[in-house]
């Protein structure tokens, strides 16, 4: 009898665990953990999507900031190169223009050597008759020939000319002509230090020359080039005070303009 009721208790206790292991309740606190462990993922997942509409959105404005800054730089890169191109243009136009004035000053000269320098008299004549005579000779032949090389592109070849056609021919009219295109030679060159030389050979040694204005307007370029915008600056104001009506003057003073924006 012990023995039954005994078996009748464990049975009614193992279905008392069994109906507690299937029904939970609200107050139970392992439930109650899963509900605030549930709560908080819910507003993990609430936080996590808000943040990555946010960091979507912020990738959208920094595209967009990006795409700005990249067009405003490539209208930056526009801007020189219509600048560098203008630049070209104006240096091809000066070259041309320098090339037409020399070959018209060449004709005068040519003319006046025919003329035997009549117009020279006393101690002055026979200097005069000296440098007709050498232009009368191959002083000038020699020197269209290494004009030709300055006109071809060959800058070398036609500074080792020039230098030849000084040394050999050093009382003709056309030496300052030589050294002036020595000067630019060494200036289509890149080599502005020794365009300078020449430059300053042709305003020193010759200021009454006709290449004399030019020679000073080239001066002032090739110390624009060197960097020394003070003494550049000078040059060229000197070439407005010197020259105002030369087309030199006009050259310089756009130069001028040029460096006042630059901020020189």
């Amino acid at each position: 009898m012990k023995a039954y009721c005994l078996r009748a208790c464990v049975l009614v206790l193992l279905a008392a665990a069994v109906t507690g292991c299937m029904t939970v309740r609200p107050d139970d606190p392992v439930y109650i953990q899963q509900q605030q462990l549930l709560a908080q993922q819910k507003q993990l997942e609430t936080r996590v999507g808000r943040l990555d509409q946010i960091f979507n959105n912020q990738s959208l404005v920094n595209l967009s900031q990006n795409q700005e800054s990249l067009q405003q730089q490539v209208n930056e890169l526009r801007g020189d190169i219509q600048t560098l191109q203008h630049d070209q243009q104006l240096g091809i136009k000066q070259q041309r223009d320098l090339y037409s004035d020399l070959d018209k000053r060449l004709q005068k000269l040519e003319l006046s050597v025919g003329s035997g320098g009549a117009s020279a008299s006393g101690a002055s004549a026979a200097p005069a008759a000296g440098a007709a005579s050498a232009a009368a000779g191959g002083d000038q032949v020699a020197y269209q020939q290494d004009f030709n090389l300055l006109k071809q592109g060959r800058y070398q070849d036609a500074i080792n000319g020039f230098t030849n056609f000084i040394q050999q021919y050093p009382q003709s009219p056309l030496v300052p002509n030589a050294e002036f295109w020595m000067g630019e030679a060494h200036y289509q060159m890149s080599d502005f230090q020794g365009a300078v030389v020449n430059y300053q050979a042709v305003v020193q040694g010759y200021p009454d020359s006709n290449k004399a204005p030019d020679a000073l307007l080239k001066l002032g370029y090739s110390q624009y080039e060197l960097g020394k915008f003070s003494a550049a600056r000078k040059i060229l104001q000197n070439v407005l005070q010197q020259y105002p009506k030369s087309s030199a003057a006009r050259l310089a003073h756009q130069r001028l303009d040029r460096m006042r924006k630059e901020g020189h």
